[in-house]
């Protein structure tokens, strides 16, 4: 049996009630619409840039290793089926998050308060467990899943999407993160966002052409799949960095409608992700354009034809949820820890972990008591309902016939 929250019907009716909630927010003076005067063309330069990036990260991951790219998928295989490549993955998101923010700028250091610390934890602690409940965040869902047309991410993310701002608009997620004038004005600038990614891209090509040129022997194979790994981290970070994800301001400007200054521009990183993402898995799978991952025998990549279940569903609401809470995803969580490590910041990253802990423990304790359930009731089937000998019975009355 099932907890009760796994049970929850989703009907029409839940939605009105949040926009007439929404609506008496507005008419009381609370929702004011208005956009933010950091929302410009060079903003959205600069997030479509990073989005290309993060979706060369993506390609190549595919491509060249085999698997899909999802953050809540490694972090939670750090613990419970840890590789090297999975850590050299993770410290790569960290190094791009100290070296990318010192030399593009980006680095945002939030206020402390016990407000903003419990707003952090418990967002963190639902991202992580909805995360877990839809099988994946941000960028599986969001980044590989859209792209290869999957029925479950393209419920997935609107749904997390539309939970996202209804949350942050309602709990003003944008006046818990303002955005920081002075971390604004230094950032680099588009044409300097253009340039690293231009660089980070070419350095992932050298090395898929590296991995390409000839058959290589399997302890130079496992190397260059740790190195590898190593790349597709500093780039996915630097990535996020860059495209102004990693800043919980960003975020919280960007789901917080009626704050009074919406910041649209991240909206472009997504469309610059597709731009990379899109093309190449629909060659893949439609296509047939690649036979093989560059360094691998096989491509791990998930069927498209799981069900839209409860858990797919209220894992959104959840990881929605959490996400305009806290303002931050999985991968940001990494990337801030080298670029603004503090008390925060660790808030964060434990209550993510956390998060997903918890719900794989729910989840093994869930697929336990149905098997116990299912077994009990096999035997009592068995000991209500007599065996019968077919064979012997049919043998008995082809006797009888003849």
């Amino acid at each position: 049996d099932l907890p009760f929250w796994l049970k929850i019907r989703f009907r029409p009716q839940t939605v009105l009630v949040a926009v007439s909630i929404v609506c008496s927010r507005r008419s009381a003076g609370m929702f004011s619409f208005g956009m933010s005067p950091f929302f410009t063309p060079s903003a959205v330069a600069t997030a479509a840039a990073g989005g290309m990036l993060l979706g060369c990260a993506v390609v190549f991951k595919t491509g060249v290793l085999s698997g899909v790219l999802g953050i809540s998928t490694y972090t939670k295989r750090l613990f419970v089926n840890p590789s090297l490549g999975r850590y050299a993955f993770v410290g790569g998101m960290i190094a791009s998050g100290a070296m990318t923010s010192a030399l593009y700028g980006g680095a945002e250091h939030m206020t402390f308060s016990a407000e903003l610390l419990t707003r952090l934890g418990v967002g963190a602690f639902f991202v992580g467990v909805g995360a877990s409940m839809q099988k994946g965040c941000t960028s599986g869902h969001g980044l590989t899943g859209l792209a290869r047309l999957s029925l479950r991410s393209w419920v997935a993310v609107p749904l997390f999407m539309l939970a996202g701002i209804l949350t942050a608009t309602l709990s003003k997620s944008a006046s818990a993160f303002p955005p920081n004038p002075v971390v604004e004005a230094g950032l680099a600038g588009w044409h300097a966002a253009v340039i690293a990614c231009a660089s980070i891209a070419t350095l992932l090509a050298i090395l898929a052409g590296l991995s390409s040129c000839r058959q290589w022997e399997e302890q130079t194979t496992a190397v260059l799949s740790v190195l590898g790994e190593l790349v597709i981290g500093l780039s996915f970070g630097s990535g996020l960095v860059i495209s102004g994800m990693s800043r919980p301001s960003k975020v919280a400007a960007f789901l917080d409608i009626g704050s009074g200054a919406w910041d649209l521009s991240l909206a472009f990183v997504m469309g610059g992700a597709l731009l990379v993402t899109f093309p190449y898995f629909q060659s893949l799978e439609r296509l047939k354009a690649q036979e093989k991952p560059l360094l691998a025998s096989t491509f791990d990549i998930p069927a498209k034809g799981g069900a839209v279940d409860h858990q797919l569903l209220m894992g959104a609401v959840l990881f929605g949820m959490g996400w305009g809470t806290c303002g931050m995803c999985p991968g940001p969580i990494w990337v801030n820890v080298g670029s603004a490590p503090s008390l925060q910041v660790l808030v964060a990253l434990v209550g993510l972990l956390l998060g997903i802990g918890a719900w794989e423990v729910a989840q093994r304790h869930f697929d336990s008591t149905l098997a116990t359930t299912t077994a009990g009731a096999t035997q009592d089937a068995e000991t209500a309902s007599p065996k019968v000998d077919y064979d012997s019975m049919g043998q008995g009355l082809v006797s009888a016939a003849e």
